[in-house]
C-alpha cells in the first residue's frame, strides 16, 4: 500500500477485520497479532496509523503498539457525548503521550452535547475546549467529517440511514447489550442525520478559528488546531 500512495490509514472501520475490532461490534477482542504486525510495519515504512472508527480496546492496543505519533482524525470525548462513535478519555491521554493528535469530528448526528444539543458549531467548540483543558492544545485538531453536496443525504441512503433499525447494528435482529454505549443516542438519531449548523460544508471549516478566537485563544494556539498539529504527525511518521 504505502508504495501505491497510501501515506494514512485506519487500522479498522466500524466492522472488524483481521487486524482488529470496529466501535459497532457487540465485543471487542482487541488488536490481534496480525494487527500488531500490521501496526510495526506501517511504523517502519511511515504510514499514519488512524483509528477514529476502532472499539475502545482496539484503540488503546493501537496506541500502545506503536512507535509513532498517531491520530484520531474525526472524533470526539464520550465525557460529553455517550455513545460509541465517542472514544473515553483514556484512549486520548495515551494517544497525546505519544504526541499524536485527535481532530474533532463533526458530522451531523455524532458530536451533540447535553449543553449544546441541537447540533451547532457550538458543540464542536465545547469538544476541542474539553480536549485542550484535557491534553493541552498541541494534541488536538479539527476533523470535520464533512463533504461539498448533499453530506446528511449520503448518509440517508447508505447503511446508516432509515434501512437499519438503529444505527451502528451490524445485524437486523440483534439487540446491544444494555451495558454497552449506544452507538448513538437513540433511534430518534436516526431520523435526525443532520449537518452540524455552522460547518455545513468544507467552505465553512473557517466558523472554526472564528469560534476559536471569540473563545480568546491565541493566532499561534489557533493555528496548532487548525492544521498545525496534524502537520507535526505527518512530518514525524512520512519518510524524510
Amino acid at each position: 500500500l504505502f508504495g501505491l500512495g497510501v501515506r494514512s490509514m485506519g487500522i479498522v472501520y466500524s466492522e472488524s477485520n483481521t487486524l482488529g475490532s470496529g466501535l459497532s461490534e457487540l465485543g471487542d477482542g482487541g488488536l490481534t497479532d496480525q494487527g500488531y504486525d500490521a501496526v510495526k510495519r506501517m511504523n517502519r515504512t511511515g504510514i499514519v496509523i488512524d483509528v477514529s472508527h476502532a472499539g475502545d480496546r482496539t484503540a488503546m492496543d493501537v496506541v500502545e503498539a506503536s512507535d509513532k505519533p498517531l491520530c484520531i482524525s474525526h472524533c470526539g470525548s464520550r465525557t460529553l457525548t455517550d455513545n460509541a462513535r465517542m472514544l473515553p478519555d483514556e484512549v486520548f491521554q495515551a494517544m497525546a503521550e505519544k504526541g499524536g493528535v485527535v481532530g474533532m469530528e463533526v458530522a451531523g448526528f455524532a458530536p451533540r452535547t447535553e449543553k449544546n444539543p441541537e447540533g451547532t458549531i457550538e458543540c464542536l467548540i465545547e469538544h476541542l475546549e474539553y480536549l485542550v483543558d484535557l491534553l493541552g492544545v498541541d494534541h488536538v485538531g479539527a476533523g470535520p467529517d464533512t463533504l461539498w453536496g448533499d453530506h446528511a443525504g449520503l448518509y440517508r441512503s447508505g447503511p446508516m440511514g432509515t434501512v437499519r433499525p438503529r444505527l451502528g447494528t451490524g445485524h437486523f435482529s440483534r439487540d446491544r447489550p444494555t451495558d454497552l454505549p449506544e452507538v448513538f443516542d437513540s433511534g430518534e438519531m436516526v431520523r435526525d442525520l443532520d449537518y452540524i449548523k455552522g460547518l455545513e460544508s468544507p467552505s465553512e471549516f473557517g466558523n472554526i478559528a472564528k469560534g476559536l478566537v471569540r473563545d480568546g485563544y491565541s493566532d499561534d494556539e489557533i493555528a496548532k488546531v487548525m492544521g498545525l498539529n496534524g502537520l507535526r504527525v505527518i512530518k514525524a511518521c512520512w519518510p524524510k
